[in-house]
């Protein structure tokens, strides 16, 4: 990782100007983001296009009262532009194209129509643009970046995303990485820093279990105890038993889809009788404290969210009311919610994908969802464990439903390996040779074959 970091540190330095540039003058920002794509470009380091893609996602996220962040809320959407301009200018050396745009299409070109119900059209059209320009984009940047750097191009960014989590002891140092009591680093909140780290688990495991090598034994359980040790400090309940969720299923799964099915109806099970018997099982264990007990019995305030969703989505029930309704509808009875101690959005992306789509839009998305880790389990078993993984994180937080945030651009990251053929099914080393650190034909001397900006 040391070495990534001394060749990538131009960009580094880059992406700290814009930070210097958002406390200073962050008007400047707007003029900085789209020179870093133009110079990435001119570079052709297009990998970098992608990490720098996913900071901007990240400081967008950073808590509202952090001063000097603010400016990547909007900025951000400057951002999704530049990327998808140099796909769209730059098609051929994308060819062929992922296929994951392509399952998903139905479902982006049926979330055009509540557009026609939607309480904020100008926030729709861009919240469903945005959608659409991530999924066609990100799954093209990441295979292409795998036909260019090989496996190197996965363990660059592996180690890019842990580095975005050892910048929340920045955070820490100047007083803003906790938020009541928890750990959240440079994330917007202690959740966020756990589903970043769930992910980031999931996506280093599925790395692994297709390409062995990728890892030396001890870098592999050095970020595993790592990330793994942010999830711990976030104190995310829903995070933590994703993992769990994750991490026995995909035991399950390696030996047969039907064994997988079969415990996870028995998880379900077992997972209603310890809940309804969680308190005592805290109390006997010594971790109300950790595990905030007075918060158990709400679900920190969603289980009312729902219920107010709910009646509020009957409204929009059948064609839905376009993305971002969900946002405008808690929005305007934000004075109430807080009156009932709740501060936030639906905190379930099921909900909130009714709330956008109606039932209609709802059943086409996840017929897409499901179909795309259905095929991938063919080639990778342990697809359906990062599907049922992710299915419980999102029951959780509505980050799969929002486009511009840094997780669902992750999710896209993790299920492009999973269903690209080329990638999951990569022609294997022979025993005894080194992990190949570059593409065929690269340049030999630096991890990344980074050049100066």
């Amino acid at each position: 990782m040391l070495r990534f970091l001394r060749d990538e540190v131009q960009l580094y330095l880059l992406m700290l100007s814009w930070v210097v540039a958002s406390h200073v003058a962050p008007p400047l920002v707007y003029f900085l983001l789209p020179f870093t794509i133009f110079i990435l470009r001119y570079r052709e380091l297009i990998p970098e296009i992608l990490f720098s893609f996913f900071m901007v996602l990240v400081l967008s996220d950073v808590h509202k009262y952090v001063p000097g962040y603010a400016v990547f809320k909007s900025a951000k959407n400057l951002y999704i532009v530049g990327v998808a301009a140099v796909f769209l200018m730059d098609t051929g050396r994308f060819y062929p194209f992922s296929r994951l745009f392509y399952i998903f299409l139905p479902a982006l070109a049926y979330s055009f129509f509540p557009l026609v119900f939607s309480p904020n059209i100008i926030v729709g059209v861009q919240k469903t643009l945005s959608y659409s320009l991530l999924l066609l984009v990100v799954p093209n940047y990441v295979l292409y970046c795998y036909r260019t750097q090989g496996w190197t191009f996965f363990r660059n960014l592996v180690y890019f995303l842990v580095s975005i989590l050892l910048i929340g002891f920045y955070f820490k140092a100047i007083g803003q990485g906790y938020l009541v009591g928890r750990f959240r680093g440079i994330f917007g909140n202690p959740n966020g820093l756990g589903t970043f780290s769930f992910l980031l688990i999931m996506f280093i495991s599925v790395l692994t279990s297709i390409h062995r090598r990728l890892f030396k034994r001890w870098e592999l359980v050095l970020l595993f105890v790592v990330v793994g040790g942010f999830l711990i400090a976030s104190g995310s309940r829903a995070s933590m038993m994703a993992v769990l969720v994750f991490i026995v299923f995909s035991r399950f799964f390696s030996r047969s889809a039907f064994i997988g099915f079969v415990a996870f109806v028995v998880f379900m099970a077992a997972f209603e009788i310890v809940y309804s018997n969680l308190a005592p099982i805290v109390v006997a264990l010594g971790l109300e404290d950790y595990f905030r007990l007075h918060t158990l019995e709400t679900g920190s305030g969603r289980y009312f969210a729902w219920s107010f969703a709910w009646e509020k989505l009957q409204e929009f029930f059948v064609f839905g009311g376009g993305f971002g309704t969900d946002e405008t509808v808690m929005r305007r009875h934000y004075a109430y919610l807080m009156s009932m101690n709740h501060e936030g959005g639906v905190h379930n992306s099921y909900l909130s994908l009714w709330f956008d789509l109606g039932i209609i839009g709802l059943l086409i998305y996840f017929r897409s969802f499901f179909l795309v880790f259905i095929k991938a389990a063919k080639r990778s078993p342990m697809s359906l464990a990062v599907m049922f993984g992710v299915m419980f994180s999102v029951m959780y937080e509505s980050w799969l439903v929002a486009s511009l945030n840094p997780f669902t651009i992750f999710l896209w990251c993790i299920v492009t390996v999973l269903s690209e053929e080329e990638i999951v099914a990569p022609t294997e080393v022979p025993e005894g040779e080194e992990v190949p650190t570059l593409a065929e034909g690269a340049e030999e001397g630096g991890v990344t074959g980074a050049v100066a900006y």
